[in-house]
């Protein structure tokens, strides 16, 4: 079996997003690269994430690296699903947004584990790119599979305890 002639669909996005043109300073700067270097694009990929994978087991900022690859992205595509007239996209991130926010709540528990599981911050980056690329739709599952549950379940008991939701009450002043 040949196994540099299997393809994944992944690999094709991959290669389609790297020689897509993304800006006149992109281009410029990946053909340089690539004339330097003599690698393809998706070498020089690899070979940076490689890199970045040993930083998030080594590094002394690997919280800040992991953090900035859950946000920086996710916010940018947020920012410009707001600015699209489709509520498709705005749907999308603010279920990423929701599920990023419950798994934050529990990763503030997580600086225990970091001295038995070195790997912590190569796993999380792993989670995040699952809960937000377009392939995966890792948010999704994690929404609808426990959090809209769960949200469901609170409802109800306010509900039958005659609590009503912050969305419901009215915070105006009475003189």
């Amino acid at each position: 079996m040949d196994f540099n002639s299997i393809r994944f669909p992944q690999q094709q996005d991959l290669r389609n997003f790297l020689y897509t043109s993304h800006g006149e300073t992109y281009d410029r700067t990946l053909h340089l690269i690539e004339e330097k270097t003599r690698l393809k694009r998706e070498q020089i990929f690899y070979g940076l994430l490689g890199l970045v994978l040993i930083y998030l087991i080594f590094g002394s900022l690997a919280q800040f690296v992991c953090n900035l690859i859950g946000f920086a992205y996710p916010a940018y595509a947020s920012v410009k699903a707001i600015r699209s007239p489709s509520k498709g996209d705005d749907t999308q991130w603010l279920i990423y947004w929701t599920v990023f926010a419950s798994f934050s709540m529990l990763d503030f528990f997580t600086d225990s584990l970091l001295h038995y599981f070195p790997f912590y911050y190569v796993a999380k980056v792993i989670f995040l790119l699952y809960l937000y690329l377009p392939q995966t739709r890792g948010a999704l599952f994690f929404y609808s599979s426990i959090i809209d549950p769960a949200i469901t379940t609170i409802d109800q008991w306010l509900n039958s305890r005659n609590i009503t939701s912050m969305e419901n009450r009215d915070f105006r002043k009475t003189n």
